[in-house]
């Protein structure tokens, strides 16, 4: 579990003293329409560099629990020789049920934890089923948008909305034996490659993150610390998008692309969001790294993430997502 502890002059940054989780600057490019999504590319300014695997470069192993199984817990260990990232709304897929992780985690190598999530398979429970495979795949922002939202108050059931939100594909896109939300992505996919679809766009040199634009509204803006960990996951991230797509009723399929003001807009929102001292939460130790998780609010966006602390270093962000709440896809089931 995390541990939480008194911070010391060892702990701050030489000759700086500042100590707070701040994203920087943010510059937000030329949009792209991709049916009836618009994505923009970001860039941020930074040190560049964190020594984080993630995505497929990740060796982690993912596993129910050895005290017994339970939905919302699966241990994770870290074989690989790195500090390795594992991102909210990434699928842990197999096992006795589909999952999808809670939140951003932070395992350092050889480390093992047990982390929370949620089930995106509703219908299924096979005893006896132990190891899940992860393909770094990323839930639709239509389930991931639940998790901005989970542990937000006591009357929220978040593992019953997730559950509803997968049915919407269940609905959209013909059912699913177990209502598994892999499942839909494995027969997008195979759609995919038998019609003519929008291609992705190609990321950009150094680019950090993306804004997304759905219906006309300026919907996610999603910031990676370095490039290398953007690139890790921007195709999955995307592809999970399009799914979302097929949800969208017909005025919205025909809606503009949102305009670059409003993506702009966002990114004014989020960008002067300070999570506050970075000893002052919960923090975890990974050898010389600590990891936190972040969370905050600014307006209509909701932000959630995580910042690491390395040695002589300030305080920075690996992975933030920030939601803009007014959209119509934020709203409950």
């Amino acid at each position: 579990m995390p541990c939480r502890r008194r911070r010391t002059a060892a702990d701050s940054p030489a000759g700086t003293g500042r100590t707070h989780s701040k994203i920087p600057q943010l510059h937000v490019g030329a949009g792209t329409t991709v049916g009836p999504i618009t994505i923009f590319p970001v860039w941020t300014a930074g040190a560049g560099r964190l020594g984080i695997s993630t995505g497929l470069k990740a060796d982690i192993a993912v596993s129910e629990l050895t005290s017994g199984a339970r939905v919302g817990n699966l241990t994770i260990r870290n074989n690989g020789k790195t500090n390795a990232l594992l991102l909210e709304g990434e699928l842990l897929e197999g096992g006795q049920q589909h999952r999808t992780c809670a939140r951003d985690v932070l395992v350092g190598p050889g480390e093992s934890m047990d982390i929370e999530t949620f089930c995106v398979e509703a219908g299924r429970w096979q005893a006896g089923q132990n190891i899940h495979s992860r393909l770094a795949r990323r839930a639709p922002l239509n389930v991931r948008a639940e998790l901005a939202y989970a542990g937000a108050g006591p009357g929220r059931d978040s593992q019953a909305q997730i559950w509803e939100r997968v049915r919407r594909f269940d609905a959209a896109r013909g059912p699913s034996a177990t209502s598994s939300l892999p499942e839909h992505l494995d027969r997008f996919g195979g759609d995919r490659r038998h019609r003519s679809v929008p291609q992705i766009p190609e990321y950009l040199e150094g680019q950090r993150g993306v804004v997304i634009g759905m219906a006309g509204q300026p919907l996610l803006l999603e910031v990676f610390g370095t490039a290398t960990l953007f690139r890790r996951h921007y195709r999955q991230l995307i592809e999970a998008v399009l799914l979302d797509a097929e949800l969208l009723p017909g005025w919205a399929q025909n809606a503009p692309p949102l305009p670059g003001q409003a993506a702009r807009d966002l990114a004014a929102l989020a960008g002067p969001m300070d999570f506050g001292e970075f000893y002052g939460g919960d923090v975890r130790r990974h050898d010389t790294m600590r990891s936190r998780n972040i969370s905050g609010t600014r307006g209509p966006v909701r932000a959630s993430g995580i910042a690491v602390v390395l040695p002589h270093r300030e305080p920075e962000i690996v992975h933030v997502s920030y939601w803009n709440t007014n959209h119509s896809l934020m709203e409950a089931a």
